[in-house]
């Protein structure tokens, strides 16, 4: 099963990886499981366990401009263990390369949007900047296109599903 996992805090410009998956979650793919983790830190291990792939969803502040698509392989993210990512202490890479160490194989992508840092953007009703929200839809829009990419292919219904943690 793929698992489309999407990351953050219900609150402020950290909540993007759970919109994201939200949005995901009205119409899934056929096959894929969302899953909307509130700030999961080392417990992402546990919802990489038994997925044959994941596409991690989460915002990021690296300093790139808002709205900017971060698009790696979930390894490649792993491999950023120690240096501050995602915008969650407990950080998402450590989570992966300990999901590497402990003999889980890293299949999927890690998709990320760029929010900026805390109280320096304008943002609108919905607390997402113009640039960040469309960076939003575009990721969104990618999402589905990965989980298509790694999903085996099946010849029956949808089966999908919305998991809350």
């Amino acid at each position: 099963m793929i698992r489309i996992i999407g990351v953050g805090s219900p609150f402020g410009d950290d909540a993007a990886g759970l919109r994201a998956a939200r949005r995901i979650a009205k119409d899934p793919p056929a096959g894929i499981e969302v899953v909307l983790a509130d700030r999961p830190g080392i417990a992402l291990v546990d919802l990489l366990r038994d997925a044959s792939a994941a596409i991690v969803i989460d915002a990021v502040r690296s300093g790139r401009a808002l709205g900017t698509i971060h698009d790696l392989d979930l390894g490649e993210v792993a491999r950023l263990a120690g240096r501050r990512f995602t915008s969650h202490d407990a950080s998402l890479p450590e989570a992966l390369a300990l999901a590497e160490a402990l003999g889980h194989e890293l299949r999927g992508r890690f998709l990320g949007v760029e929010i900026g840092e805390p109280r320096t953007e304008s943002v609108g009703a919905q607390g997402f900047s113009a640039a960040v929200d469309e960076g939003l839809r575009e990721l969104t829009a990618r999402a589905r296109r990965w989980a298509g990419v790694l999903a085996p292919q099946r010849r029956f219904g949808r089966t999908p599903s919305l998991r809350l943690r």
